[in-house]
């Protein structure tokens, strides 16, 4: 935070503020002239948990081990043939039983094709998993269950039916309803059916394959409200949740359908975006219109993040995941700052340009700005611990990993922390900035900006600390720490500001 020490000279006052961590983070709530200065007005791609600014994340190709070993050699994962973007990934646990292992996979999306590739093996890249040509005309959903001891990927679409695949097993099912939310609960498969919106189907018992309504096999439940269509299905800590646009139902399904039972949780007003939804640990997480939530099964409480005026009013394209302790959310963010970072300078534009990271145990966020997310996954299997990312735009085509390189795919993001514009709690006097020091291991910009003048100095990196002597004057000020390349460390900010009696 900064420190205040005053020296009363004949004319004027001189202050020092010492800025001692960045840890505060961000806050877009407060008026900006009532901001303290130990929060950033704005800030993304800095890394800032540690109390100094530092390398952020960034995103490069997908590498996995071609071994189980200790130190394995690491490969590039790769999709061969011809495509034009990828679509979506998913975990595939699986258990050989030829050779008596766990032989983990990853089941892939792209274009109208569903690919596999084993997460451990020397063969970098993905395959179709379809022998008879399977196809899917709209973007697919998965999720595991296991058939008579047999391990299988369960793959739908809103417009296609069902494929049940395993290395061992292949299986297609037209005749299925068109699926756009499934999920396993228990010795059940529930999902949301396309067209039919207001009714949430479940599978028979024991045979997620089964979808003849009957008592004994499987059956719906119309849910008729006016919290709007059913958007995503969760089991959850011994529950089925139905998320719809403006709620959460909670349906008890143990054994006989006869003694499923179903009760609404929660409401908002502001619509809940269906990817969003995110089971992390002892709670569900999701973004609605007004900002972050966090639900634990009985009640839904909006997180005080201190970003939430930076929310697009429609984020129906985030994607989620629950990575190392930590809520990551791909989203679209206005930070109305005139600056145009990674994604948002490709020609065709883009859907998301923010990946925000939410530790769930200590509160404090990270935003990375300037990169299009399309898909997020987390892989922690043997000797690998990644969330992996599909992007939209140009990176369209690559399967990506989080790392904390600064750059994506080689190309530096663009750093910021920017000070609220402030008259220090003294209107109507001028300011003279007369010293500014700090301790910037790596090349960096300092921007100085009053109403009445501006000026960018340039800090070479080192140890030790530099000191500029901007002598800027004007009522109103406001300071920016830049870093253009990958890597930063910049700490212990403390500046000398004269003020006139």
């Amino acid at each position: 935070m900064f420190y205040q020490n005053s020296l009363l000279l004949k004319n004027k006052s001189t202050y020092k503020l010492s800025l001692s961590t960045f840890k505060n983070g961000i806050n877009t709530e407060i008026e900006e002239n009532s901001l303290p200065f130990k929060y950033a007005k704005v800030t993304y791609n800095y890394n800032f948990k540690r109390g100094a600014l530092q390398t952020g994340h960034g995103f490069d190709d997908l590498y996995l081990p071609e071994s189980s070993s200790e130190n394995p050699v690491m490969r590039k994962v790769a999709v061969s043939g011809e495509y034009t973007k990828l679509n979506r990934i998913w975990l595939f646990p699986y258990y050989n039983h030829i050779m008596n292992v766990r032989d983990h996979m990853l089941l892939l999306s792209q274009d109208d094709k569903v690919l596999y590739a084993r997460i451990i093996a020397v063969n970098p890249y993905f395959y179709d998993v379809s022998y008879s040509g399977q196809t899917f005309e709209s973007e697919p959903n998965a999720v595991y269950y296991n058939i008579n001891g047999e391990d299988v990927m369960l793959v739908t679409s809103e417009t296609d039916g069902m494929y049940v695949f395993s290395p061992t097993l292949e299986e297609e099912i037209l005749d299925e309803p068109k699926i756009i939310s499934i999920c396993r609960h228990y010795e059940r498969v529930f999902a949301i059916e396309e067209g039919k919106r207001n009714k949430l189907i479940f599978s028979a018992n024991l045979d997620p394959t089964n979808w003849n309504v009957d008592i004994d096999e499987a059956g719906y439940i119309e849910i008729i409200d006016d919290r709007g269509r059913l958007e995503k299905v969760v089991s959850f800590n011994d529950y089925v949740y139905i998320f719809k646009e403006y709620g959460i139902s909670r349906l008890s399904a143990y054994g006989d359908q006869t003694e499923f039972s179903l009760s609404s949780v929660f409401v908002t007003s502001g619509k809940i975006y269906a990817n969003s939804v995110c089971v992390c640990g002892d709670r569900i997480m999701f973004l609605a219109r007004d900002g972050i939530y966090s639900f634990n099964g009985y009640s839904a409480t909006k997180l005080t993040l201190n970003i939430e005026s930076l929310f697009e009013e429609h984020n129906d394209n985030c994607c989620s995941a629950y990575h190392n302790g930590k809520y990551y959310l791909g989203c679209k963010l206005k930070y109305d700052d005139g600056e145009v970072i990674g994604c948002e300078g490709y020609s065709d534009g883009y859907v998301n340009n923010t990946l925000i990271e939410y530790d769930l145990k200590t509160g404090e966020i990270n935003l990375t700005r300037g990169v299009d997310l399309k898909w997020l996954i987390s892989i922690e299997y043997d000797t690998v611990n990644k969330l992996a990312v599909l992007f939209n735009g140009e990176h369209k085509k690559k399967i990506g990993e989080m790392n904390d390189s600064g750059e994506v795919f080689g190309t530096p993001l663009k750093k910021i922390w920017t000070s609220s514009y402030s008259n220090l709690g003294y209107p109507g006097k001028i300011k003279k900035i007369e010293k500014f020091s700090l301790i910037s291991k790596h090349e960096c910009k300092i921007k100085i900006k009053t109403d009445v003048e501006s000026e960018t100095f340039e800090v070479k990196g080192k140890d030790s600390t530099t000191t500029i002597y901007p002598n800027l004057k004007g009522e109103m000020f406001q300071f920016s720490i830049e870093s253009d390349g990958s890597d930063a460390h910049v700490a212990c900010p403390e500046i000398s500001i004269g003020i006139s009696q």
